[in-house]
């Protein structure tokens, strides 16, 4: 009886052994874009990034972005495309925005026909906790008169000092067409008290939106807070 005992508890051990083993995080790449301007050697990268694992894991700093010419040939390269706050934890489920801007003079005489863009899952990293927020766009007929507000109120018990703000906007399509990132330390919030961001949109992504028949039509905000 305990020899049976001993070989029911070995098997059960190995079992939630191999079960951890298999347990993992995976970062996937569930939606992005990238936007150049012809003649212009600046471009912009958006991504979505989601833990489809089925354990929770940290973004990887270092996210690879390749964009390709007519040619197939490399024209740039960028090797620390991240998300922000960068090496972000995501339990399975979450998901996080990326943005990077490229600037390269190989951009105003060659064109961009494809790129790629992979990003993995590493052990460690930083914890952050959201609050709950409201964005809102303010547009106008001036490009460079745009915005994004984000709303939000410190619920906590001591002054709020450090905060990260991410804002997404999707267009008619469902299609990632805006991400920005702003992290506030010197301005307090006190606790009730309610405090919105204004941020401005790149005058150039709003003549790019209008050139291409693309409408702003969603906007989501996410406010991290250092654990």
């Amino acid at each position: 009886m305990k020899r049976l005992l001993v070989v029911v508890l070995v098997f059960a051990l190995l079992f939630s052994l191999t079960a951890s083993a298999m347990a993992e995080a995976k970062m996937t790449v569930t939606n992005k874009n990238l936007i150049t301007f012809e003649g212009n050697s600046k471009a912009y990268f958006f991504a979505k990034v989601e833990n489809t694992g089925d354990s929770a894991g940290y973004v990887d700093y270092g996210g690879k972005l390749v964009g390709f010419n007519a040619n197939d040939e490399i024209i740039f390269a960028e090797d620390y495309v991240s998300s922000y706050p960068s090496n972000l934890k995501l339990e399975p489920g979450e998901y996080a925005y990326i943005s990077d801007f490229i600037l390269d003079e190989v951009l105003k005489s060659d064109t961009v026909t494809d790129y790629k863009f992979s990003i993995k899952t590493i052990e460690y990293g930083n914890d952050y906790s959201k609050i709950p927020c409201e964005a809102k766009l303010e547009l106008s007929a001036d490009e460079y008169d745009n915005y994004v507000n984000v709303t939000f109120t410190n619920d906590s018990d001591s002054i709020l000092y450090r905060f990260t703000i991410i804002i997404a906007i999707y267009d008619q399509n469902e299609e990632l067409v805006f991400v920005d990132d702003d992290y506030t330390s010197a301005i307090g919030i006190h606790p009730g008290s309610t405090i919105t961001i204004k941020a401005n949109m790149d005058s150039d992504l709003i003549k790019y939106y209008a050139q291409n028949e693309i409408t702003l039509s969603t906007v989501e905000a996410l406010i991290y807070i250092e654990d």
